[in-house]
């Protein structure tokens, strides 16, 4: 099993940006704001066949007027309770304050091994950077993060500590981005599928602010789901650090393999939710789309709702799951509907296939002339998954209408029948060998 090692230490002293050092991302938003990280964001640290989970918690003691502070300082209590190794973060620029004192004292009672880490070394201190061994701990680094100063050799004391450790790394067989508009149930969702209260949840819009990653077992198979950001209006979008959680989400939505597209039945499919379903389009992954709080709304609501989704042309085809992850209703239907959009985001379709199908909507209806040209389709074969793109090639494709395209488009998804799978149409002018 994976050691764990958890950054802890008052809000703002560089754990996020000691995290993104160590891990080589930019996982973690950066940012001179107090508070910023609320959740706790996991990364897999490794060195040869060595591998640890990397946690970055919320800063115990938050600022006065983050509502979050007793949410944040629980979870950095259940983040050293869960951990193997603790790297207590404290900010040689402002020395040791008082709350350093109370964390110090907190860590000493939970019997952890502590690595001290002494960030901002290279500002200017009155007492300087060794009036934190005064804390009691015999281990310890000065480090930079922001000029990756020692950086190298806090991961070099992780894996001394664990110098026998055999982890082994998790078989992730799809990674899932959650995607929906704020207070829609995102988070509630993840800590549904693994009930229990990883991520924090609340009734105000914009709770997460990064993309968290979380592992969830379902039958065998594991599964790696982001919770992202709400996506809010643009005119709502003010602070800094939530432009970069919004281009953090769709930035998660490219490097995973399916969307779960969250709607809320009590302020449904609204302009929010179709700017946002229409930028997850564009970048084509597999859908579910799942309506939360089902436990608010009766079967009749349901299926007006069903009915109302179907009836919109971006939207048909693809699947609806209502579900409740207040109440874990709907878990199985859920899970089963990522499983086959999964699968059929990955099918492989014969040119042979394609080709006959294209035979049968040129049956049923031919290509219109373009003023005195009639565009004419030779043959049709797949070229990239997820999303599916279909590469027709003949002559003066150019001129066809994107009215003929939208017919072709839907008549391929109805008869290849992948539903939650979209679809993209390449055309191309044949070369003349002639020439």
């Amino acid at each position: 099993m994976k050691k764990i090692v958890s950054l802890v230490g008052r809000t703002n002293v560089g754990k996020s940006s000691i995290f993104n050092m160590l891990t080589r991302s930019t996982k973690a938003i950066v940012s001179e704001l107090e508070g910023l990280t609320r959740d706790r964001k996991i990364a897999s640290l490794k060195k040869g066949q060595l591998e640890v989970d990397l946690i970055d918690t919320g800063g115990f003691f938050s600022s006065e007027n983050d509502q979050f502070e007793e949410q944040i300082i629980l979870q950095a209590y259940e983040a050293i309770s869960n951990s193997d190794l603790v790297l207590f973060v404290v900010d040689n620029k402002t020395g040791i304050t008082p709350y350093d004192k109370e964390i110090a004292k907190i860590l000493r009672k939970s019997s952890k091994r502590v690595l001290l880490i002494v960030n901002k070394i290279d500002a200017i201190s009155e007492d300087g950077p060794d009036i934190f061994q005064s804390l009691g701990f015999k281990n310890f680094i000065y480090v930079s993060a922001t000029h990756n100063k020692n950086i190298s050799d806090v991961k070099e004391n992780i894996f001394k500590i664990f110098p026998n450790e055999d982890a082994k790394e998790l078989n992730i067989f799809a990674k899932v981005c959650i995607i929906g508009k704020p207070n829609v149930g995102k988070s509630s969702t993840i800590n549904s599928f693994l009930n229990e209260k990883r991520l924090i949840v609340s009734d105000v819009p914009g709770t997460t602010v990064d993309a968290i990653d979380t592992e969830v077992s379902y039958k065998g198979k594991n599964y790696l789901f982001i919770d992202t950001a709400g996506v809010r209006k643009k005119s709502k979008i003010i602070r800094k650090e939530e432009k970069f959680s919004v281009i953090k989400s769709f930035d998660s939505l490219e490097q995973s393999d399916l969307c779960l597209f969250l709607l809320d039945p009590t302020s449904f499919l609204n302009d929010q939710d179709h700017t946002l379903f229409s930028k997850s389009l564009k970048i084509g992954r597999g859908t579910v789309i799942v309506v939360n709080k089902s436990d608010l709304i009766t079967k009749n609501q349901m299926k007006s709702l069903s009915e109302e989704i179907l009836s919109q042309p971006e939207l048909k085809n693809f699947p609806i799951v209502f579900y409740s992850a207040k109440d874990r209703v709907g878990i199985k239907d859920l899970f089963n509907q990522i499983y086959r959009v999964l699968e059929n985001s990955k099918s492989k379709i014969s040119t042979n296939k394609l080709n006959t199908i294209l035979n049968k909507a040129l049956q049923q209806k031919s290509i219109p002339f373009k003023g005195k040209f009639k565009p004419k389709i030779r043959y049709v074969h797949k070229g990239s998954s997820n999303p599916h793109t279909l590469i027709f090639h003949g002559n003066s494709l150019e001129k066809i209408e994107g009215s003929y395209k939208r017919f072709l488009k839907n008549f391929f998804l109805k008869n290849l029948q992948l539903s939650g799978v979209q679809l993209n149409l390449k055309f191309l002018k044949s070369k003349n060998p002639f020439k």
